[in-house]
């Protein structure tokens, strides 16, 4: 293989992991579920199996595959070092394309001496805070920060948008600026991997932690956490000859090297290749470049002899995919609480129940544990967010899985589009097997827009039950394959078990009434008034919320402002109306219609806190009631 060939097939390797992630994030932002990132996060699986070593949970919303994923990114650093940054690693990647920018603008630089050896502390720093954090709390404290998770999310769940918006600039414009600056000076992983690139921090590492827990040692995880990472800082800045221990390393031949000094010239991460004889710098990242840019055959190799080239981007790759399958052939709970006595266990049963979209992380978990708490004969509980599914122990001679089920299910109603008034309409009964979640019945109505189906309602009985408002014209066969066709990003996609067709009769207007929900409130010393002395305005609710009421911030809205507003009703007839209560010749009627008409609600609280949301409504006055009906 020519050498121009080695360095090609490094990048081919980097390059086709960044076009993966961009049909990926494609695909997910179609809304086809394709990948969630996070399960292929190295830094994310080990901070799961600190918090599993920790607590006996799982951090956040991590798998048994980001953990295996996070033990084979350590394992490839103790026997092979940091492959997984040369070869693998997205930022990596850009980071080192950003870079080139930097050097053809002619801006980027070097820091050396005592400016590099103080900044090189920042990544221990956030390796310390992020590990800490994410112990105390249970949840991913990295998500907040991380350039990598912020762009392919955009800004996505538990994203911090302060953190996350000045850690991208500083990894840009960094990367452009300095040689490699987020790798070398910011990266938590880079600092673990330095931690175990030698014999004396895994030495450090397990030493600490045997002694904690042989010895079942009260102390603060923070302060364990805090000396591996300055352990780890002083390694790095006084030990960069420390012998370490990993089968792969680059080794000059000075029998045979001409002195060229191209090796140095190509390093990534600037060192000074054609000055050592052993590569024991721990910046090197094996990536291979010295070697292809060596123009002395034999040179340049891996180790003292070998001299596959290819052999590191193969192993990693390989590595990689292993930990993938392996990964996924396991599940570990996030959470798992037992609460029943020995003699309630005695005579239990547990079944398992799938679909439940909201059990997403360790926080939503808890919450799931603490509700499953307050049943009474449910002796415990497990969730997996993996399938987002929870395992239930219950004392069978106090409760049913049937009544746990209806417990947990709570009905709803998701309005798609607005029929014709005078529209006829069907409805159809689908029965399913799965548990469906509010969450995914918005999803699945979402889908369906402009399919001719305007309403789905879910109840429980015995099982899941649907019922589609549908055009007149559409049959059972149809309906069930326009939900059958719905992909929402579920491992397990929904499927149809029978629909019936109801004789029911309704149409657009019926549904519409059926959709709209009655709200009648008053306030502001409503009942102190005589009938005479209160008078109403009827206003038409313009395009209301679909499944939205807020009539009740509404109210808030109204009433705060102005003492003489004193109630509110609201139905739909023929049409959504709503009537606004006012004392007599105390407040003109374009006042309220203003003031309810405004872009945002003002919301004022027991505690005299005011917020400001989002009016979803728009109003238009019709006429005056002359006095209270």
């Amino acid at each position: 293989m020519s050498k121009k060939r080695v360095s090609l097939f490094r990048n081919i390797l980097q390059f086709s992991v960044l076009a993966l992630i961009i049909v990926f994030f494609i695909g997910n932002q179609l809304g086809l579920g394709v990948v969630d990132f996070e399960t292929y996060c190295p830094m994310g699986g080990i901070q799961a199996i600190l918090t599993l070593m920790q607590d006996g949970l799982i951090a956040c919303n991590m798998t048994v595959t980001q953990m295996v994923l996070g033990a084979i990114f350590i394992f490839t650093v103790l026997v092979m070092g940091k492959l997984f940054c040369s070869h693998l690693c997205p930022l990596g990647t850009v980071s080192e394309a950003l870079g080139k920018l930097g050097d053809r603008l002619k801006i980027r630089n070097d820091i050396n001496g005592i400016p590099d050896k103080a900044l090189r502390s920042l990544k221990y720093i956030l390796l310390f805070l992020t590990l800490t954090i994410t112990l105390k709390t249970g949840e991913l404290f990295c998500k907040e920060y991380d350039p990598f998770y912020t762009s392919i999310t955009l800004y996505g769940h538990r994203v911090n948008f302060l953190f996350a918006t000045i850690s991208i600039s500083i990894f840009v414009l960094g990367s452009i600026i300095f040689r490699l600056f987020w790798c070398k000076y910011l990266c938590p992983l880079g600092a673990i991997s330095n931690i175990f690139k030698y014999w004396v921090g895994v030495a450090i590492v397990v030493l600490v932690l045997s002694t904690m827990y042989f010895f079942e040692l009260g102390i603060d995880i923070a302060y364990i956490v805090g000396i591996i990472c300055l352990a780890g800082y002083v390694l790095e800045i006084f030990k960069i000859e420390t012998k370490h221990h990993s089968v792969l390393k680059i080794t000059r031949h000075t029998h045979t090297c001409i002195d060229c000094g191209l090796c140095s010239r190509s390093c990534p991460q600037g060192i000074d290749v054609a000055d050592l004889e052993l590569v024991k710098h721990p910046d090197c990242n094996i990536c291979g470049d010295c070697v292809a840019a060596c123009p002395k055959e034999g040179a340049l190799t891996l180790n003292q002899k070998l001299n596959v080239k290819w052999l590191p981007s193969v192993i990693v790759l390989s590595l990689f995919i292993g930990g993938v399958l392996i990964g996924g052939q396991y599940d570990l709970p996030t959470v798992s609480k037992a609460w029943g006595s020995t003699e309630q266990m005695s005579h239990s049963k547990e079944f398992k129940l799938g679909h439940l979209s909201h059990i997403t992380c360790f926080s939503s978990s808890m919450g799931f544990v603490k509700q499953m708490k307050e049943i009474e004969g449910v002796l415990g509980v497990s969730t997996y967010i993996s399938d987002h599914s929870a395992n239930i122990v219950y004392d069978t001679t106090k409760i049913s899985e049937l009544t746990i089920k209806k417990m947990l299910y709570t009905r709803s109603k998701q309005f798609i589009e607005a029929p014709a008034l005078d529209q006829n309409l069907v409805v159809h009964k689908l029965r399913f097997e799965e548990y469906i979640s509010k969450e995914d019945l918005a999803k699945i109505a979402e889908k369906l827009v402009g399919t001719g189906v305007y309403q789905l309602e879910t109840q429980f009985d015995t099982e899941i039950r649907m019922l589609a408002f549908c055009d007149a014209n559409m049959n059972e066969a149809t309906i069930e394959g326009l939900i059958n066709s719905v992909k929402i990003g579920r491992k397990t996609p929904y499927k149809v078990a029978d629909v019936v067709k109801s004789s029911i009769p309704i149409n657009g207007l019926g549904l519409m009434k059926r959709t709209f929900k009655k709200f009648t409130m008053t306030f502001n010393n409503y009942k102190s008034y005589t009938k005479e002395q209160v008078r109403s305005v009827k206003a038409e609710l313009i395009d209301f919320p679909k499944n939205e009421s807020k009539f009740k911030e509404l109210a808030n809205h109204l009433g705060k402002k102005y003492k003489n507003v004193v109630g509110i009703d609201a139905t739909y007839e023929t049409k959504p109306e709503v009537r606004f209560f006012y004392v007599q010749d105390k407040i003109e009627r374009q006042t309220i219609l203003d003031w309810v008409n405004k872009e945002e609600l003002t919301l004022v609280y027991s505690t005299g806190e005011i917020e400001q949301v989002e009016n979803p409504y728009s109003f238009n006055i019709k006429k005056k009631t002359k006095s209270i009906d």
